[in-house]
């Protein structure tokens, strides 16, 4: 049981204490708050996410977009209803 200052108000709290004693904050041993890791955590999985969709849309964009259309579009040259 040792005692570490609080990292929002300096109190010496324990470090398992889930909240400090003089200012109510979560985690107080801890060098970031719970609400901030994960909003941290929330932003990086967005832009990792972003980032694969980007990637995946260019992919469909410059491979199965001109293959689709080769098979729709008709060819220049042949003429229709002729054997």
């Amino acid at each position: 049981m040792s005692l570490v200052a609080c990292r929002a108000c300096g109190h010496q709290v324990d470090t398992s204490a889930l909240a400090c004693p003089k200012c109510g904050a979560t985690d107080p041993a801890k060098k970031i708050s719970r609400q901030r890791r994960d909003a941290r955590n929330s932003i990086i999985l967005a832009v990792v996410w972003i980032t694969l969709l980007g990637f995946t849309g260019v992919y469909v964009w410059n491979t199965l977009i001109p293959t689709v259309k080769q098979y729709l579009v008709k060819p220049q040259g042949e003429a229709v209803g002729r054997p």
